[in-house]
């Protein structure tokens, strides 16, 4: 049976913005221009003549998120294992971005045998990097998976789109561990990841 870990974005905005379904994140800025203010007077008696000249720059809000977030183990056999997976998730921004993290935990299982270890030892660790550069902007170590629940807020580490060149890579590695009593079922936990947007 499959162990499946799942994960959901929440991505909250300062701002309400049309949502716009979207295949691939959009390359670097795109620019839309008109002109206004339009002139076509005679001034010729007018003598000294000022004109206003205004530029308006509108910077619309992007967030654009492509990766996997969930992780699923088929594990077969018997006696003591462990297995590590690493899942990248780009985050395509123009925001300064922090994350809040809530409801990691070992997976439970959900069904299944009624005996033995009713969970599966899960770690994880989240890799912060420049996409462009593959600079690491933060690493929190491979932990117990709990102990990235609030491990980001209220002081944790933002990430603004200067220093992730706008494309934030996140590299999830989640560990999973078992022991001889971890028995047939399925074992499940699902986390979320909020996405905070400044």
């Amino acid at each position: 049976m499959k162990l499946r870990t799942s994960l959901a974005i929440v991505a909250l905005a300062g701002i309400a913005s049309v949502a716009c379904a979207q295949s691939a994140p959009v390359t670097g800025r795109s620019f839309t221009y008109t002109a206004s203010d339009a002139q076509n007077n005679d001034y010729s008696t007018a003598g000294s003549v000022t004109l206003k000249s205004v530029t308006n720059v509108t910077v619309d809000p992007y967030l654009y998120i492509t990766g996997n977030l969930s992780a699923n183990w088929v594990v077969d056999g018997w006696g003591v294992g462990q297995d590590s997976e690493v899942n990248s998730i780009r985050f395509y921004h123009n925001e300064t971005l922090s994350l809040q993290l809530a409801g990691f935990a070992n997976p439970a299982k959900v069904s299944g045998t009624q005996t033995g270890n009713q969970a599966v030892t899960l770690s994880g660790e989240m890799q912060f990097f420049n996409d462009a550069t593959k600079t690491s902007l933060y690493d929190s170590g491979m932990v117990p998976i709990a102990q990235l629940n609030g491990m980001f807020q209220p002081s944790g580490p933002s990430f603004g789109s200067l220093a992730t060149g706008g494309v934030m890579r996140l590299d999830f590695g989640r560990q999973i561990s078992l022991t001889p009593d971890v028995g047939p079922g399925t074992y499940q936990n699902v986390g979320t990841i909020t996405v905070i947007r400044n």
